[in-house]
């Protein structure tokens, strides 16, 4: 594979999470041949732009003039599954876009082995009569995506649609922005709060995912799990949908896996 030139950008002061994945690419990219440089400030003119956080100012603004130049942007964020601070946590990715719905339909066909390392068991947890989850917007991505009333506007949508249905709203802990005229919960695991649950409304929230695996139906307008929109909603496609999404999240020590990986999808 042809050596690239890559600028891993930091806008920002590193974080726990994020300093061991964009570290580990660094080395993982020097090793394969690439060069490299390390900005504060976005340079532009590189092959491929690495970040962590694509909701940052900085970094949405850099992403969105590096894309259009026909270059690649990897967007690293905090991981669908097995998420945790530091570097053992698995980070979520995606090329050029937000969320990676368009690239799993390239996934390697590993028969699930990827997906098996979580040993997370699909379950079937939804009940028609039970309520619909509203899953809150960060105040990041409220900002970020001019959606300031997607929650109030939803709220509207879901109470005209489904009248005689309890809605629970989970704003996203600590920062809800207005307390909306349904029940709210915050504090209740997600695993739990799904349970029982009839649907659940997202705009992108990693809890659509969740919800795969918890065998609730959702409805999301963008993040990866609508990559199942249009599919009948069966075990197969939830089964497949994770088998996909297990290699677009990665932990700092598959680095050198992740960055061929992902180079190979340009």
């Amino acid at each position: 594979m042809a050596a690239t030139t890559v600028e891993i950008l930091s806008a920002r002061r590193r974080s726990s999470t994020a300093a061991p994945m964009l570290d580990a690419i660094e080395a993982a990219a020097r090793a394969a041949g690439d060069e490299v440089i390390l900005t504060e400030t976005y340079r532009g003119g590189s092959d491929w732009l690495v970040l962590f956080g694509v909701g940052a100012e900085a970094h949405a603004a850099a992403r969105a003039a590096h894309v259009p130049r026909g270059t690649h942007a990897i967007l690293f964020d905090l991981g669908y599954f097995g998420r945790r601070k530091g570097p053992d946590g698995f980070l979520r990715v995606s090329i050029d876009r937000d969320h990676p719905q368009h690239l799993l339909d390239r996934a390697p066909d590993d028969g699930g082995a990827r997906w098996a390392e979580h040993g997370i068991a699909l379950r079937d947890d939804a009940d028609p009569a039970g309520p619909i989850i509203l899953v809150g917007l960060g105040a990041k991505s409220r900002i970020y995506l001019e959606a300031e009333d997607w929650e109030l506007d939803k709220l509207a949508e879901l109470e005209r649609r489904f009248p005689d249905r309890r809605i629970i709203h989970r704003p996203k802990p600590g920062q809800e922005f207005r307390r909306l005229r349904c029940d709210r919960d915050e504090t209740t695991p997600i695993d739990d709060l799904l349970r029982g649950a009839s649907l659940v409304v997202a705009r992108h929230s990693n809890v659509a995912a969740e919800a795969v695996v918890a065998g609730v139906p959702f409805e999301a307008e963008d993040g990866a799990a609508a990559w199942l929109n249009g599919r009948e909603y069966n075990l197969a496609n939830r089964r497949e949908f994770l088998h996909r999404l297990a290699w677009f999240q990665w932990r700092a020590a598959e680095a050198p896996q992740a960055w061929q990986f992902l180079k190979g999808l340009a």
